[in-house]
Formats: C-alpha cells, structure tokens, sequence
C-alpha cells in the first residue's frame, strides 16, 4: 500500500526522494525552513551546473550559473530584516564577487547577440557589409574572453568556493520573525526602491537610471516567484509581467552598452557615415524600448508599497498552514 505522504507529496509535484529546490515557498512551510532550502537549492544547482561541465559547454554553464547567483542575491535581499544586516551583508557581498568573476565572457557574447538583433530588425538601413568589420571584432572579444574562461581555472575555482562557503552558512541562518513577517519588511523595501527608480527614469531616463531600475524590477521578480503560493494565479501573472519589464530594460542596457563601443572604437568602421546611421538605429531602438518600459512599469509599480505588500500577505495567510513548525533539528 502506498505511503500516504508520499502520494500526497507526488500529487503536489514533490518528489520525496529527491531534494526540494523549488524557486518558491510552500503554502505548509516554515519560512525559515523554507528560506534556507530556497537558497541551498540555488547554490547547489549553481555548484553543480559550473563543476559538472565540459570546457565546451562551460560559456553555457557560466551563464546559467550567474542567474542562479541573481537569484540567491534576490532571495536574501528579501530575507534582509530578518536574518539581519551583518549576515545578509556578508552573503551579498561574496555572491556579488562571484558574480563578477564570471562576468567577462558573457558581456561580450551580450555584444555579439546585440548587433545581431539590430541587423535583423533593422536590415533594409544597415546593409550587409555596414557593420562587419564591427561584428568580427566583437565575435573575437567573444571567442577571446571564453578561451580565457576556459584556460583559467583560477575563476571558477574561486565561485565554487565561494558558493560553497556560503552554502556551509545557510544552516546557520538564524531569522529574528518566522511566517510572512520575515519577509512582508523586504518585500516592501524591494517594491519600494523600484518604484523610487522607475519615477527618476521617468524624469530622467538616462541609461544610468534605467539600469539602477532594472535591478530593482528584478528584485521584485525573483521575490513574487518565492511567495507566489500567496495567490497562485495572480503572482504568476505578475511574476511574467515583472519578468518582461526586466527584459525589456535589459535588452535597452545592451544597446547602451554597445552604443559606448561604437562611439569608442571608430576605426571599425569604413565611414563616419556608416557608424552614424548605426548609432541613430542604436538611438531610435533603444528609445522605443524605454517607452515601452515606462509603459509597462506603470502598471507593475501601480499599487502603492504598504497596500502592495498587504494584498500578498492576506493572501499568504489565507492559503498557509497555520503557524507551520519548524523542521526537527
């Protein structure tokens, strides 16, 4: 006869005979609890992904293995009030680091997919050859900065130790609230400051300020994602909406950030005429993406932070578990 936890288990789509590394909490956990295996997931799926790799798939893996180090970063900003600043500035730091180390190689294939994008869209004002000599330069950055990755261990070797420092210290975690109240202070905080960016870029929409609000867009998806069984439905609508706006900011930020290139390295190009005409495409795209975001911000951020966060967490009591004990041991 079979276990009936174990059914129940397998008819919520948990597997009992394996690790629970879901990117969310569970209407029956403990928030702590569930905090703690949240982030162990990642840094395990994050150790795994980076240490099990071929050289060949490793730019993959790498890439993988930072929006897993974005996630953790998110899941501990909104841990931040209850596990305390000393231990969530400890944990932000070493997870930025290691972020960073992996960064270079996939800048530079950001590059190489940004130009791509603007020929493809806009083909019939960047002829073939317009941008060529531009594109093989950035192809071999590309090619360059992942030999590099690849021929040097050193970089690796140094996030994996830093992820499993910082797994070692999960256990120890210790939260000064339990249920929503350990996570009801970061969520407005992180709603909040996104807010605050998206009126500076709307008042100002330099890169600057749309990059420093894309951060805080993503903040806010990756928590919506961790207390999405406060209203299933509806958090998963908002999630796939915080998500677009970050990627639309995103997808602006590349083009910031190859505009600085073009602007910088003009002896890619066989006129000044043919870098002008991709800095206007550069120009107008990234325009049209800004409005967008500013669009769509207006209808992510439209609640107020205190009536935001009260809507999630009545939803969050509504579904939870009574008071859910902590795990034995």
């Amino acid at each position: 006869m079979q276990n009936p936890l174990r059914a129940a288990a397998h008819a919520l789509g948990r597997d009992t005979d394996k690790p629970d590394r879901s990117y969310r909490l569970h209407d029956d956990e403990y928030v702590p609890d569930g905090m703690r295996r949240i982030a162990r997931g990642q840094l395990e799926r994050a150790h795994e992904e980076l240490s099990g790799t071929s050289k060949r798939r490793l730019s993959q893996a790498v890439h993988e293995t930072r929006k897993r180090i974005k996630r953790l970063r998110a899941s501990v900003r909104l841990s931040r009030d209850a596990i305390g600043k000393s231990t969530y500035a400890r944990e932000n730091a070493e997870l930025r680091a290691a972020g960073r180390r992996l960064s270079g190689s996939r800048d530079a294939k950001v590059l190489v997919d940004t130009l791509d994008d603007l020929c493809e869209r806009f083909e019939d004002e960047l002829p073939a050859g317009t941008v060529l000599t531009l594109r093989l330069r950035l192809e071999n950055e590309r090619d360059h900065a992942e030999a590099r990755l690849r021929d040097d261990d050193t970089a690796t070797a140094a996030v994996l130790a830093a992820l499993k420092d910082v797994d070692a210290r999960t256990p120890a975690w210790r939260f000064d609230e339990d249920d929503f109240d350990a996570l009801a202070p970061g969520l407005r905080r992180i709603y909040s400051r996104g807010r605050k960016r998206m009126r500076a870029a709307r008042k100002d929409p330099t890169p600057e300020n749309l990059h420093a609000w894309r951060k805080r867009v993503k903040d806010l998806w990756h928590a919506t994602q961790i207390v999405r069984e406060a209203d299933p439905k509806r958090m998963k609508r908002f999630s796939k909406r915080a998500h677009a706006l970050a990627d639309v900011l995103g997808d602006g930020h590349d083009l910031h950030v190859l505009r600085r290139y073009v602007e910088t390295h003009p002896q890619v190009f066989a006129s000044e005429d043919e870098r002008r005409a991709l800095l206007a495409v550069i120009d107008r795209r990234s325009k049209i993406l800004c409005d967008k975001a500013l669009r769509c911000g207006k209808r992510v951020y439209e609640r107020k932070p205190k009536k935001f966060v009260a809507k999630i967490e009545r939803g969050w009591r509504k579904r939870a578990v009574a008071r859910p004990q902590p795990r034995a041991g």
